[in-house]
């Protein structure tokens, strides 16, 4: 039996992916593979940090300790700790909610596949779908 993980998410201004097809896919047909929902559990995608928290946070920190001590030690960890509190700061701000679906294809095959919730079906143990490849890949309903 082969178990494979797929984390379907995309660098496009929106977050849902939903009817996004790149220039090379267009006039291709995509493979689809009916499947059924084994588990669904709550889940975060995280998105890359830019530095951008990190730097902030280390400007302010060295000059939150540059204020108050002439003592490099003190503004050299002011900095640091600003650094580690900026990118911490700006990396809770980049999950986005989702859900992690375990299914099992039609042809014995497990899948898990991880799913940004926003603009997509929330599925349940049981529920029939599809898994449209492709990019973005994603779980649909199937109507059959």
């Amino acid at each position: 039996m082969c178990v494979f993980t797929l984390v379907f998410t995309s660098s496009c201004s929106t977050q849902d992916g939903v009817g996004r097809y790149r220039v090379q896919s267009i006039g291709h047909a995509q493979r689809s593979v009916e499947a059924t929902v084994i588990s669904a559990r709550d889940a975060y995608i995280s998105l890359e940090t830019s530095g951008a928290g990190g730097a902030m946070g280390g400007a302010l920190g060295g000059a939150i300790a540059g204020n108050n001590s002439d003592n490099a030690g003190v503004i050299i960890a002011g900095i640091i700790g600003g650094i580690l509190i900026g990118n911490a700061i700006e990396a809770a701000g980049n999950n986005i909610l989702a859900t992690e679906y375990v299914i099992k294809t039609d042809y014995g095959v497990l899948l898990t596949v991880a799913q940004v919730n926003n603009g997509n079906p929330i599925f349940t143990k049981g529920n029939r779908v599809i898994l449209v490849y492709g990019y973005p890949a994603r779980l649909i309903p199937n109507p059959l």
